[in-house]
């Protein structure tokens, strides 16, 4: 499948977290927060014992607020590289299983012109490149449709 004007897609990529590969996870610089879905947990067979009982308040980019009941500590493994991230659980994240805000302490450069993330490691730069079919289908999917005006 051509995908034109790739450079205006999110970064959507897959990564390796607490031993399952999990897909749909967008690269977020913006967010102050690592978020993940509570069905995403389930999915990976996470215990509820592993998962602790915290409120946070998310506010969105157009002022909407979320509250979190938990969040969770996972291990994410790229190349190579291991890191512990804290995660807000989140009951509903639209499309993406995974936000992350978590590239600039692994030093992560992302680039949704070039549609790709590159990660140091002890062993050179590592690129991982964007599936910008999946990001044309969480922005597809996040979109409402637009409310008909009727004319009198």
């Amino acid at each position: 499948m051509h995908l034109q004007n790739p450079h205006h897609d999110g970064l959507i990529i897959t990564l390796f977290i607490a031993n399952h590969y999990v897909r749909k996870i967008l690269v977020d610089g913006g967010s102050s927060m690592n978020i993940i879905q509570d069905d995403v947990l389930k999915n990976m067979n996470i215990p509820e014992t592993e998962i602790t009982p915290r409120s946070f308040v998310l506010v969105g980019f157009s002022d909407e607020t979320k509250n979190t009941p938990a969040d969770i500590k996972l291990p994410i493994y790229i190349e190579g590289v291991n890191s512990f991230q804290n995660f807000c659980v989140i009951d509903n994240l639209s499309c993406c299983n995974v936000r992350h805000p978590w590239i600039h302490e692994m030093k992560v450069v992302a680039s949704t012109y070039h549609q790709c993330i590159n990660l140091p490691t002890p062993w050179g730069v590592v690129k991982i490149e964007s599936d910008q079919e999946e990001a044309r289908n969480c922005y597809t999917s996040s979109m409402k449709p637009a409310a008909r005006q009727t004319i009198a």
